[in-house]
Formats: structure tokens, sequence, C-alpha cells
């Protein structure tokens, strides 16, 4: 995996979707999403993670030929550039592409791959699988009010489960990162994203894994915070300063990944905080 200076690592999110929460339509044409994804490189990205089909609560349906068309205008650009890629898909039709085409290093499922027919596939690759929890299981985020001790204590028994799937398929243990999901993933009350990021390092020491945690943008900040109160800003801008105050709380928490659309200002966070503690 390449190596940037940061702690943590960070996952530039590169939306090529129509209906992203925050940035739809923003980095549709090939062109922008390129040079977006030149910009958060430049910055101090690990990796660029690429969605072609976005799963927030008002997403439309995107069939797998669309995600591969706009996946196939873009990749192959960032990869010339030598950048690392992840891809955000949960369609087993996508994952098989990205396997077969080369372009991929990394697979981010929002369903956690419950498909045993791309096992195989996964296991003869070298991509790292980034395996996230969701209360929904299979398909977008809902908006379901739920308890955070119940959530907390189902999804550590599902990342068993998958895992435990996972490699007895022949995954190697080591290629799988874990993310717990956070906002609508998680339930639509925020104490449940809370409560599962202030128990990081219980996650880490029950698993020996990685741990990535994406809460960019997310609506449970705006929750637990004023930071949407003046609505006549974009929600990008509103919710910056929550957004990096939470991920500065995850990497003080274990966190070894952080998924965000703003690279810039978290890598400028940390080297500050780094310098700060010494």
């Amino acid at each position: 995996m390449h190596e940037r200076n940061s702690t943590p690592r960070i996952l530039g999110i590169l939306n090529i979707t129509t209906d992203s929460f925050s940035d739809g339509k923003d980095f549709l044409e090939p062109p922008k999403a390129v040079a977006h994804a030149d910009e958060m490189w430049a910055s101090g990205a690990s990796m660029i993670d690429v969605g072609a089909a976005s799963s927030n609560v008002s997403s439309s349906p995107v069939s797998a030929e669309t995600e591969i068309a706009r996946l196939s205008a873009v990749l192959p650009e960032l990869k010339r550039k030598g950048m690392l890629v992840s891809v955000d898909t949960f369609k087993p039709e996508v994952q098989r592409w990205c396997l077969q085409s080369g372009l991929v290093d990394c697979i981010n499922d929002i369903q956690g791959f419950p498909f045993p027919e791309v096992y195989d596939e996964l296991a003869k690759s070298g991509a790292h699988l980034i395996l996230m929890h969701s209360v929904q299981r299979i398909g977008f985020a809902t908006e379901v009010v739920t308890d955070p001790v119940a959530v907390f204590d189902s999804m550590m028994e599902y990342f068993h489960e998958r895992i435990d799937a996972l490699t007895a398929a022949g995954v190697k243990k080591e290629r799988i990162i874990l993310d717990p999901g956070m906002g609508n993933f998680l339930g639509s009350n925020p104490e449940t994203s809370v409560y599962v990021m202030r128990n990081i390092s219980r996650m880490k020491s029950e698993f020996s894994l990685p741990v990535m945690i994406a809460l960019s943008r997310k609506s449970f900040l705006a929750n637990i915070s004023s930071c949407d109160a003046d609505k006549s800003q974009p929600l990008a801008q509103r919710r910056s300063s929550a957004t990096l105050a939470a991920e500065l709380f995850a990497a003080q928490s274990g966190a070894d990944w952080l998924r965000t659309h703003d690279v810039k200002s978290i890598v400028t966070a940390l080297e500050v905080d780094s310098a700060l503690r010494g």
C-alpha cells in the first residue's frame, strides 16, 4: 500500500455521480474529475476513492453498465498519473470489472461483500477490500432510529462473520480494512455515530485490522452542532469545520484511514497536530 507522511492515511472522495449528497454533478465530466483527483493527490491523499453511483437516502438507482462507463472514462487517466485508486461500488458486476481491468488497487463496498460469486476473484486479486458495515446490510442508506449499543454489538458480530467468509474463500486478512459506517448507515439519530466514534479502539483491538472512518459532511454532524444554522451556505462549506473537528477526533482515537472530501484541510490539520504534540 502506498505510503504518505500523514497518519492516518487519507482516502480522497471523487464522486462521478449526478446525486451525491454534497457534490452531485460537480465532477461528472471526466476532465473535472481528473482535475479534482489531481488536486487531492497533490494535497496528500494516499488513495483516491472513485464512486460512480451514490448510496445516500435520496439516491436513484444506477445500472452496472452506467457505473462501468463512468469509471472507464476516468480511471485510466488516474492510473496513468500514478495514483492509487479505490472504487466505491457494491455491485458484483462492477467489482468484477474492477478486478479484471487492472486499474483498481482497492474496492470499497458499503454492503461488506455479501455476494460469494465474486469471492474467488477477490481472493486471486491483490486488491485491498474496504469492508463497510451498515444497519441496512443491503441497499442504500435509509432513515431509521437505532440503539447505539445494539448497533455496535451487531456490527462486531457482522465483521467477524464477513471476515471469516472472506478469509475462508482465500482473501488474505491483511488486505481487509474495516469501516463501521457513519450517519444514516448507522442510524438517523446522531447518538449511534457518536457511540461508534468513541469506540474505535475496541474495533482495532478486537480485529487487529486497519479501521477507516468516513464521516465527511455527514448529517449527524449537523445534529450535534450548529453548523447547518445558515442554510444559505452550500452544504460543503457549512459542514467543513464540523467535519474537520470530527476527523481529528477519529485520528486521535486511532483511525488508520480517513475518507474525506477535503483532503487539504485534514492533511494540514494533522501536520499541525503532530507538530504541536512533538
